[in-house]
């Protein structure tokens, strides 16, 4: 027996390589159909074949590769029908089995070695013609099937691993001589020029731009199919449009020019210990017969799409709409565990919370494709973390409409690889050998300044006292902590809350009950505690406690943590380090909603 593991690499550089959004979301539609719809086209191919089995590959036609596409529900029909489409690799009748088939990544099972190099061979083929600058690499492990899919599947990634960097970089495929026009967007040599421009110039243009531009549309009729599976009367397409202008058809200019947004965001989330899962999926399905493993990992994948898609489908009410159901997002990249979207900036805090809130609450529920349930990631979840749920963390980069894409993404992968800190605080067990417990958390960072997108060096520069004296308080943590009771690292939870900050955005927001221009905190005296957190902590308190017995029926005190009242800072559980709130507050007021704004802007 032979297992198949195809999967791309790079996948955020190749997506975020360029400021367009046309090409980012044509990148990311190439690279969800490398591990799908392709995947399934080359089995198709296997399946038709009989004694040219080894030709299959070896000429893609380009209509197939335009034209044909398959909707989510339809590739997990297809997955799931055991006893038709996808036949158990043991029937006799069959070839080749699919495991998973996701974004950027395929597990297959097949009898035969040609047909394992036939399915890798029409995907590469596929890749380099319709997708140059995707890495992606395929692998072939032979086993002994009944002797343990799982060690199978572990052995086969680090093949893939080994594989990955023994082979050229991607970079070595596009090399020009001098004399070699560059391409305008994306830095590569120009292959051909562009005459479909809005302002009727020509422009030099790259295989890899022209490919993800070719696919750019495509990526946005598939999520518009998404939002109608889930009768969801809106669109996230046109309202955004304002980040890439050439796009924006003639009658949609004016409105493009009076609804352009001040601020936007660029989102990254990504679940907890779901590689650990995926690896080690024999240990937490209780079961070493492969049949199981087989099944159980197949609808693992499936529901894990689902519980992301709908988490994603339900924080969407955390933007405005307008009159023609336009809301200012567009996602990248939706599949698996991972969440990247550019959005309106004012509201991203609040979707990344809802979308965080609703991954928890969807993987505690059953799943279903065509009425048939499946409970298999409640059940992996309690077995891996004794909770019926899994977590993610997000990372929230708001920055200025002019701003590089790909620079905003890797400071929001880096935020929420800070976030990711929780796994290491939140544990079923205290010390080195308790493990992870589900805990979503996010983090973010207002990028006012783009000469320094270095995360380290940024929060260096808000840090006093030697380090001792952090002036934030930043990750968040999303889960209520009324689900954490039975984890460890509860004293480090309590003052990293989200409902903490939301309290203090709202005493810094509101306003004096005799003059509605005016806030009952007032802005001078906010803005000279600002100035006070550089000072140093001592000087910070010294400041706070002369004003703090004024405003104290304003609120003021809500600015403090609970665990050390009177003061601005607090010491942060098991370290010598404080932490204050106020500046996370102060930075995030714009950009966080009140209850009674997000009525008005309804109204």
């Amino acid at each position: 027996m032979f297992l198949v593991l195809i999967e791309t690499s790079g996948n955020q550089n190749y997506i975020f390589s360029t400021n367009k959004l046309k090409e980012n979301i044509g990148a990311s539609e190439l690279t969800y159909r490398a591990g799908t719809s392709w995947v399934v086209e080359a089995v198709e191919q296997v399946r038709g074949a009989s004694e040219s089995i080894h030709e299959v590959g070896r000429w893609v036609e380009e209509a197939i590769a335009i034209d044909s596409s398959i909707s989510a529900n339809e590739l997990r029909k297809k997955l799931l029908d055991i006893e038709g489409w996808n036949k158990p690799i043991e029937a006799e009748d069959s070839k080749v089995e699919i495991i998973v088939a996701t974004s950027g990544k395929a597990l297959l099972l097949t009898k035969d070695k040609d047909i394992a190099k036939s399915i890798i061979r029409y995907v590469t083929h596929k890749a380099t013609r319709f997708a140059p600058g995707l890495d992606i690499c395929g692998v072939i492990h032979e086993f002994e099937w009944g002797t343990g899919l799982g060690k199978a599947v572990r052995d086969v990634h680090k093949e893939h691993e080994k594989h990955r960097f023994q082979k050229p970089s991607v970079d070595l495929r596009f090399l020009r001589l001098p004399v070699i026009d560059e391409c305008t967007t994306s830095g590569l040599p120009a292959s051909y020029l562009d005459t479909k421009t809005n302002d009727e110039k020509s422009v030099t243009r790259s295989a890899v731009s022209k490919n993800k531009r070719r696919y750019g549309e495509i990526g946005r009729k598939r999520i518009e199919n998404l939002l109608k599976q889930y009768d969801k009367n809106f669109n996230f397409v046109r309202s955004i449009r304002a980040l890439n202008e050439e796009d924006f058809e003639e009658n949609l200019q004016q409105e493009a020019s009076s609804n352009k947004l001040d601020w936007l965001a660029v989102i990254h989330a990504d679940g907890n210990g779901l590689g650990e899962i995926f690896l080690n999926f024999h240990k937490y399905i209780k079961s070493q017969d492969d049949r199981v493993y087989t099944n159980a990992l197949r609808e693992f994948s499936i529901a894990l799409d689902i519980c992301t898609e709908k988490a994603f489908i339900e924080a969407l009410t955390a933007f405005p709409k307008n009159s023609k159901g336009l809301i200012p997002i567009v996602p990248l990249i939706l599949g698996g565990d991972d969440l990247s979207v550019v959005c309106d900036g004012r509201s991203a805090l609040e979707f990344t919370q809802r979308f965080l809130s609703n991954f928890e609450i969807e993987t505690q529920n059953l799943q279903s494709v065509e009425n048939r349930k499946i409970t298999i990631i409640k059940e992996a979840a309690n077995s891996a973390f004794g909770v019926q749920r899994l977590s993610a963390c997000a990372g929230v980069t708001i920055i200025k409409p002019h701003f590089r894409f790909s620079i905003a993404y890797e400071l929001s992968e880096k935020l929420m690889k800070s976030a990711k800190k929780v796994k290491e605080i939140v544990k079923d067990k205290p010390g080195d050998k308790g493990k992870a417990y589900p805990c979503s958390a996010l983090d973010f960072h207002v990028l006012y300044d783009s000469s320094n997108v270095d995360l380290d060096l940024i929060r260096a520069k808000l840090r006093e006292d030697s380090g001792k004296t952090k002036l934030y308080s930043r990750p968040y943590v999303i889960t209520p902590i009324t689900n954490l009771q039975e984890a460890t690292g509860l004293d480090w939870v309590k003052v990293h809350q989200w409902e903490l900050l939301q309290t203090r955005v709202k005493v810094l927001k509101a306003k004096d009950e005799n003059d509605n221009n005016r806030r009952k905190l007032p802005n001078s005296q906010i803005h000279s505690l600002r100035e006070a957190l550089f000072l140093g902590r001592e000087v910070a308190e010294a400041r706070y406690s002369l004003i703090r017995e004024r405003y104290l029926k304003e609120g003021i005190d809500k600015l403090e943590f609970e665990e050390n009242p009177s003061y601005l800072f607090c010491q942060e559980d098991n370290s010598e380090t404080y932490i204050t709130g106020l500046l996370d507050a102060i930075e995030a007021a714009e950009f966080i909603k009140l209850n009674e704004e997000q009525v008005d802007d309804k109204a």
